[in-house]
């Protein structure tokens, strides 16, 4: 399997657990973000769903964040491109939604579209981080959006 077709980028896991999940899922050929694997795979239940996107807590929350969701779309994409403009419109809904929820002092959000290889992330399967702020955490939360590609 080329590196362009893994389902996975190790280099991206934040640690050593998540690595050795992020293997498992890879050698059974899982993406964990697939309706017909999650519930067997991620260890947070699905919070709401719509008809593009599904929202879910992050097995793997940032440092210093108050809470950190995942807005997953259905299908299986790696590019925002790939799904139709009215799942825009929903990703926004549900972005409002959380914030609504949660009343934080502040939020943040990215999503990494295309080879993961180049974007810093970690699932080929596209996916927007929404993380509530507060007001003096632990840690600075950061968001890797870049990655040196296969060959730097």
């Amino acid at each position: 399997m080329s590196d362009a077709d893994r389902l996975y980028h190790l280099p991206a896991a934040r640690s050593e657990d998540q690595r050795a999940y992020m293997e498992g899922l890879e050698a059974a050929g899982v993406c964990v973000f697939c309706p017909e694997h999650f519930e067997a795979y991620h260890r947070e239940p699905i919070a709401f769903s719509g008809e593009h996107w599904y929202v879910t807590e992050n097995d793997y929350p940032y440092a210093g964040a108050a809470a950190h969701y995942l807005i997953v779309p259905h299908r299986h994409v790696i590019s925002f491109d790939e799904l139709p403009d009215e799942a825009g419109a929903e990703l926004w809904a549900m972005k409002r939604r959380l914030r609504e929820q949660l009343a934080p002092l502040a939020t943040a959000t990215v999503e990494r579209s295309g080879d993961m290889r180049y974007n810093g992330g970690s699932v080929a399967h596209l996916h927007t981080h929404f993380v509530a702020l507060k007001a003096s955490p632990e840690a600075t939360v950061r968001f890797k959006v870049s990655e040196l590609g296969p060959d730097g």
